[in-house]
């Protein structure tokens, strides 16, 4: 059975066919809506040149509250506007069975199943892209509680720290994500127009990753900003792992892709700041194996299940 899987986030909708085990791989990306409303339209649009009579069913990951019993993005901190019914609508487009859910519970399916949580009896799923999104898998299934658990990257760490997209100062996404080192990089390029982040950006905006390329290049503020970043990370962790104790956290989404200059800081600060200290057992911090691709491949096994 081949399904269209797609991962709208909060910069990028990436779409592509895959098989109910997940295998398969990304066919295109595009800017993703900024208008909650306008999303049903940008999906049938990207997904219209993958339909077919070996296509059964759509599976959709969104970024933010979603009803996944309804197929209803409820609210996005990064697209505007009143709740979408975003299944029934693609459902009429395209004349096909459509299942969407919260993006970060698919990549936390995938990786607890297929991915670097496999194994795990509860395994936690953190995504770091234009925010943070997470997802909880306890025996092989999402954990949901009423409906909309995982939306940590909205645990207040900093009520004095950084505006959020939420409206809300201090949110864990906006001291580390896609737009908090976005935010770092802008900063650097502006202080010394000829440093290496700047050299990184090569006149487009400076972005997240060109301070991850210029902290791997020897940029020493640069590196010091991404370390800082992982300290943020790593005391959300730290409260993360005393609410839920979980056997491992899966950290995975674009952001995530800058390794252990990010994930080493993380981990030292969880170890310092965790209750119980060193009378606990270390929980492992792995990156995810599906790295970008993991809400795509959660998308398929999702849909797998539910036919």
């Amino acid at each position: 059975m081949a399904v269209i899987a797609v991962d709208c986030g909060g910069t990028n909708l990436v779409f592509g066919v895959f098989d109910e085990s997940g295998g398969g791989d990304p066919a295109g990306v595009r800017p993703a809506p900024a208008r909650a409303g306008a999303i049903p339209e940008a999906v049938v649009a990207a997904i219209s040149p993958l339909l077919g009579p070996e296509v059964s069913a759509v599976g959709i990951g969104c970024a933010g509250l979603v009803d996944h019993v309804n197929g209803r993005l409820v609210w996005s901190p990064h697209a505007s506007g009143p709740a979408v019914p975003l299944g029934p609508e693609v459902a009429r487009a395209t004349g096909l069975p459509v299942l969407v859910d919260n993006d970060a519970n698919l990549a936390a399916l995938a990786e607890a199943r297929l991915g670097a949580g496999s194994g795990g009896r509860m395994v936690l799923f953190v995504g770091l892209g234009t925010g943070i999104g997470g997802g909880l898998v306890i025996e092989g299934r999402v954990e949901r509680g009423r409906g909309f658990l995982g939306e940590m990257g909205h645990l207040v760490l900093d009520p004095a720290g950084p505006l959020c997209a939420c409206g809300r100062r201090g949110c864990w996404e906006a001291l580390v994500s896609g737009t908090s080192l976005g935010r770092s990089a802008r900063e650097l390029a502006a202080a010394d127009p000829l440093g290496a982040v700047a050299h990184a950006a090569g006149g487009e905006v400076p972005r997240g990753e060109h301070l991850v390329v210029a902290a791997a290049a020897g940029d020493g503020e640069a590196a010091r900003r991404l370390a800082a970043a992982g300290g943020w990370l790593g005391r959300g962790l730290a409260n993360l792992v005393a609410l839920l104790d979980p056997d491992v956290i899966v950290v995975g989404g674009a952001v995530a892709g800058a390794g252990e200059p990010l994930l080493g800081p993380a981990r030292a600060v969880l170890a310092e700041t965790v209750e119980g200290g060193g009378r606990r057992r270390a929980t492992p911090v792995v990156p995810a194996r599906f790295g970008r691709t993991a809400g795509l491949v959660g998308a398929a096994l999702a849909v797998g299940e539910a036919a």
